[in-house]
């Protein structure tokens, strides 16, 4: 691909929201996201850390996204405040680098104790008894490349080859079986980093790290094009694809095609949602589910695909690649960001009738915080693609385009609030180039010619100017219609869709908590109860006979108050225009299709645990003994589970102070033996299975004595409490799912 600089038209969607997100960035403090790496270096730090996740084991992490974020603004906007702060940060890292060259928010222990013995301790999210390591330290390899590469910032290519130098010494001795024990444990895209020093410096000893990296657990299959995703943690999986697809440029190896292309088409064909994320607690689920609730649609699992999308689209040139792109970037990365204060989402649920939660200033910092900084500053990337003397228009962006040999394109228009796009070539280069712009999916094939787009080839193009040339104008329109998709497998399921957007009923701020903006966004789901939202017998495939534009200004339209069954007429918007309301992004024209077991229990709940899923147990303050952690397909349920002696798990979950309180303790129904139940230390029941329950999700309701919940709470309205789970020798015991309840199922 030719280099091309892409900037974005001021006071416009992106634009506006590109500068929210910048001022974000610029008000972080540097030396305070340096501080645990001090603290890992046994140095004293210049601030104290921020809280929330940089304040815990995974520390250091968001600074990687700091310093990509700060380079990509330098790239996009050239904001020199930006480039003051990461010149500043990558000036300080060089000053405290190990001699060694580690560079890490956590000591180098995990890897250490890794290196010396092969016996080490293992899981998906623990590596030694620590917190992905390898996640937390490579976001800062990842950062000092973008700083070399976008920032312009020479320091960071030698400090970030002294940390990779660092790791090919400290694994040098390490068989590939225990190597690849290591890549058990989530390990972010540290195949990407060394793929991309390998492409920076032509050494090959970046080359064999990087596909040491390669996870084989995971890559093989997908290059045998086999579908093993369901019940694995998916934000897990997409970094390894990318790197993989990096591979396959730099070496040319077809099975990293192969792999990195069947990957991608099975998450968007069997794994997605409208607004173009995906998973259920940060799992992939079984093929085609599309389980609506709370904590689907993990935003930086959207960051990745739009990645992995860019890599993909360079080797296919398809326009459905970039349709994918069109609707995730204006449905999800868009509205992930408040536009008021730039905070950012974790998971965007799919629950009607539920809202935001966006990231603290202080005391959050998730994986998507991290992203979310990012984000902004990558809006430039894909609107306009250099490949081979063919320009590609691919989102209709209001920007201006410039190629590194002179052309410059400006894409004017106010889409989607305007239908109408104008290419101006303000001034031509040295070499020839072909004009191609794509004909998006939802555009009907009917409107086209008379929108002014002439017929698309087989890859979904229309070549508006075979040769370009200056002060040439190019005008078309892309007339939208309101249209419905279905869920992949609940007929009753649908969303409504106005050309690329996704249109959600907003229901207002009532049943909200005062503010959407919150340390743990956890906490809001177990206290707001999802707000009514009425069923539909509006006609699903005619959309427009019970839907009509109210404000064409803003996109503003309304139900017919015939087509609810609760005779109610709602008020839909582009769904990323609606921030701090609650608001519906599926309907349901059946209504018996959503009254499932969780419609049941969610307005019961006072706390659930997702057993042997990462953040639910870390928010649950897990402590466990001698258990393992799994996935059962067959009632699509990740697991803790008990193995051996002296075999233990506890949660810390919330109790009410009223007189019903509930333990509902959902385990395997082909598991046997017997197992006590105490909160905090008093017995509450002792549970004996006898295995003969089948292949089911066997529910266990106990009354938790209201003399341990007074005790506890002290006068207290709500209080966690340990929750402990202990079998005896030789019990099989898979914990599925655990809710605190104020009534029986």
């Amino acid at each position: 691909m030719s280099a091309q600089r892409t900037i974005l038209t001021a006071n416009t969607i992106f634009a506006d929201s590109q500068k929210t997100g910048l001022e974000y960035v610029l008000r972080l403090n540097p030396d305070r996201l340096l501080a645990p790496c001090y603290r890992a270096l046994g140095l004293t730090p210049e601030a104290p850390n921020y809280g929330g996740w940089e304040s815990q084991q995974i520390a250091g992490h968001t600074l990687g996204h700091y310093l990509s974020a700060l380079s990509g603004f330098v790239y996009q906007t050239g904001d020199k405040q930006a480039e003051e702060k990461l010149d500043y940060t990558i000036s300080c890292i060089k000053k405290i680098q190990r001699g060694d060259g580690y560079f890490g928010g956590v000591p180098s222990i995990p890897f250490d104790t890794v290196a010396a013995n092969p016996d080490f301790a293992v899981d998906r999210f623990s590596l030694a008894g620590w917190w992905v390591p390898w996640y937390s330290v490579h976001k800062i390899y990842a950062g000092l490349i973008d700083a070399y590469l976008y920032g312009g910032n020479k320091d960071a290519l030698e400090i970030v080859k002294k940390m990779a130098g660092w790791a090919i010494d400290e694994f040098k001795n390490t068989d590939d079986a225990a190597f690849q024990k290591m890549l058990t444990c989530e390990h972010g895209g540290m195949c990407k980093v060394f793929a991309d020093l390998y492409g920076i410096t032509n050494d090959e000893k970046y080359l064999t790290m990087a596909e040491r990296f390669i996870h084989k657990e995971i890559i093989e299959p997908a290059e045998q094009q086999k579908d093993v995703l369901p019940g694995y943690h998916a934000n897990t999986q997409i970094p390894k694809f990318i790197g993989i697809a990096r591979l396959y440029e730099l070496t040319g190896k077809q099975e990293y095609r192969t792999a990195a292309e069947f990957f991608f088409k099975t998450v968007l064909g069997t794994q997605s949602y409208v607004i173009g994320g995906n998973s259920v607690g940060e799992h992939f689920q079984p093929q085609n589910k599309e389980a609506l609730g709370f904590n689907t649609c993990e935003t930086c699992n959207t960051y990745n695909m739009l990645e992995l999308a860019e890599h993909i689209f360079e080797w296919n040139k398809k326009s459905d690649t970039a349709d994918y792109y069109e609707r995730a970037l204006y449905n999800h990365i868009l509205a992930s960001q408040d536009p008021n204060s730039g905070a950012k989402t974790y998971y965007v649920s799919t629950k009607p009738g539920t809202f935001h939660v966006y990231c603290s200033a202080e005391n959050s910092f998730w994986c998507c915080t991290g992203t979310g900084l990012e984000n902004p500053e990558r809006y430039n990337r894909f609107i306009c693609r250099d490949y081979d003397g063919i320009l590609y228009l691919n989102l209709f962006i209001p920007a201006t385009v410039t190629t590194d040999d002179g052309w410059k394109l400006e894409i004017k228009t106010l889409f989607p609030y305007s239908e109408k796009v104008e290419v101006k070539v303000i001034s031509a280069g040295k070499n020839a180039r072909t004009l191609k712009i794509r004909v998006p999916a939802w555009l009907n094939v009917s409107e086209r010619a008379s929108a002014g787009i002439g017929s698309a080839d087989k890859d979904g193009w229309w070549t508006a100017a075979a040769s370009l040339s200056g002060g040439q104008d190019i005008s078309f329109s892309l007339p939208m219609n309101l249209y419905t998709r279905r869920t992949r497998n609940r007929s009753g399921n649908f969303s409504v869709l106005y050309g690329p957007l996704v249109l959600a009923a907003d229901l207002g701020s009532r049943g909200m908590p005062k503010s959407d903006i919150l340390d743990n966004d956890q906490s809001a789901f177990g206290n707001w109860p999802a707000v009514p939202f009425s069923d539909f017998t509006g006609d699903p495939n005619s959309p427009s006979s019970w839907i009509t534009m109210e404000e064409p200004a803003t996109l503003t339209f309304s139900t017919k108050t015939a087509a609810a069954v609760k005779d109610i007429s709602y008020t839909l918007k582009p769904f990323y225009t609606i921030n701090h309301d609650c608001y519906a992004l599926y309907f349901n024209a059946d209504s018996s299709a959503d009254k499932t077991r969780e419609n049941k229990l969610d307005p019961i709940t006072t706390d659930m645990v997702e057993p042997g899923r990462q953040q639910s147990e870390i928010d649950h303050r897990i402590k466990e003994n001698n258990t393992d952690t799994g996935y059962i397909q067959t009632v699509d349920r990740n697991f803790r589970g008990t193995s051996g002696t002296d075999s233990y798990i506890t949660y810390k979950m919330k109790f009410t102070g009223s007189e019903k309180n509930h333990l509902l303790v959902s385990v395997y129904g082909k598991d046997s033996g017997s197992f006590s139940i105490t909160v905090n230390d008093n017995p509450v029941t002792t549970v004996t299975l006898d295995g003969t329950k089948g292949d089911t999700l066997l529910d266990l309701d106990y009354i938790v004595p209201s003399s341990i919940i007074q005790n506890s709470l002290k006068g207290k309205k709500m209080e966690k409490l340990y929750v402990s789970f202990v079998p005896e020798d030789g019990t099989i015991l898979r914990l599925l799912e655990i809710r605190t309840t104020t009534d029986t199922l």
